[in-house]
């Protein structure tokens, strides 16, 4: 019974994997801040993630901001995270449920504002 259940299990991937193929931008993504670049973006089904680099002198306190693109341009999804990410370091993020089924067409727009400190 737990040797069917195992083979079961193991074709439902395969099929998920085919149907839902993942997608990974290589390139350094900009953002509005030149310190701040995206990289490694890894999108699936309705999530995306990668790394957000800090490669100013300072930390970073503040919100990374995400547009998605459609192929004729138009937003689909959007989203907004805090992070911190010390300085000339990167921090990992990851939006959940954000529309990107069509990860492959899509076109991802990043952009940071940081927080400004209380006085």
């Amino acid at each position: 019974m737990k040797r069917g259940a195992g083979v079961f299990c193991s074709l439902l991937l395969g099929v998920l994997w085919l149907i839902l193929p993942p997608f990974t931008h290589a390139e350094t993504l900009q953002t509005n801040d030149p310190n701040i670049v995206v990289k490694s973006v890894y999108c699936v089904a309705f999530d995306l993630s990668g790394v957000l680099v800090n490669r100013g002198q300072d930390e970073f306190h503040g919100v990374l901001n995400v547009s998605v693109r459609d192929e004729e341009g138009d937003v689909v999804g959007r989203g907004r995270l805090k992070l911190r990410a010390g300085a000339e370091n990167g921090r990992r993020f990851s939006f959940y449920y954000i529309n990107t089924m069509n990860c492959r067409r899509h076109k991802f727009e990043f952009n940071v504002v940081p927080e400004v400190a209380a006085k």
